[in-house]
């Protein structure tokens, strides 16, 4: 999606002094590695609130679920401000310098964000939500200061820069409990390695999402189903207007139904994209 406009709070001269005031504190090589003893709060801006939950409708930039309804917008910070969990540590220091820093701020849901036990449609239950982590494939290019992320190669995906259809993809029309779930995409013959990580990551598995999902599905579906049922009678019909316009409300239908401001747009553009390449060709 593109980046929405930034919050004019982010501008303002109380953030610069707080960017200033951290800056100070990391240039003293003394703590370069320590945790930064004050407190961010340039980015917890109502107005930084509000720019997030507008620019994506009120959903999880994670999971794309509606959240809004049931709890407040969730500032999370895409690359952690404070400190990094690394095999399985909180470690000192997070990226800082990005703490107010526009792009790498993100609306998240509670279970994308937040570490807890989970059900899954394979296995026990386990605990998973991102929190502080964010996976590198090597700890070698791991960024310690402003400019150096440019190095990295992050295995999480960023919804203002990577596109989620080339690395995640849904299950759907099996008419099985597995409709819904979602798994990597296989690359060159591999499973994405990137989409693998964000899915275990920020728990996109969860039952509780796939069964969400699931649901989204079926109206989907159906909708589809009548595209299908009304291009059939069109074309036993070639000559018919009523045919040929029925036929065409229909696909109006799917597309008005289900818009880009609906919970699970990139499954609906997966779904969509497949059902109308099988059922036109191509």
């Amino acid at each position: 999606m593109p980046i929405p406009q930034a919050p004019a709070s982010l501008s303002s001269a109380a953030a610069q002094r707080e960017r200033t005031r951290i800056a100070a504190f990391y240039a003293d090589p003394a703590n370069e590695f320590a945790r930064y003893p004050g407190t961010f709060n340039a980015y917890k801006h109502e107005q930084v609130r509000q720019a997030l939950k507008d620019a994506f409708g009120g959903r999880c930039a994670y999971c794309e679920t509606f959240y809004d309804a049931t709890q407040p917008t969730a500032v999370e910070h895409f690359r952690p401000k404070g400190e990094v969990t690394i095999a399985g540590q909180r470690t000192p220091p997070g990226y800082w310098w990005l703490a107010s820093n526009w792009n790498n701020l993100l609306p998240s849901c509670t279970d994308c964000n937040s570490p807890r036990k989970q059900d899954f449609p394979a296995g026990l239950p386990a605990t998973a939500g991102k929190a502080n982590a964010f996976p590198l494939p090597t700890e070698k290019r791991r960024a310690h200061r402003d400019g150096e992320e440019k190095n990295e190669r992050p295995l999480l995906l960023h919804p203002y820069f990577d596109d989620p259809e080339e690395h995640l993809e849904f299950v759907w029309d099996t008419g099985t409990v597995d409709d819904g779930q979602i798994r990597p995409r296989r690359i060159r013959g591999r499973e994405s390695v990137r989409g693998r990580t964000t899915i275990e990551v920020c728990a996109l598995q969860r039952l509780g999402l796939v069964a969400n999902r699931r649901r989204h599905l079926i109206k989907l579906v159906a909708l589809l189903e009548v595209v299908a049922q009304r291009k059939a009678e069109a074309a036993k019909a070639p000559g018919d207007p009523d045919a040929r316009k029925a036929f065409e409300d229909a696909v109006v239908a799917v597309r008005e139904t289900f818009t880009d401001d609906d919970e699970y747009v990139a499954m609906t553009h997966q779904v969509i994209k497949a059902f109308f390449a099988r059922l036109f060709g191509g």
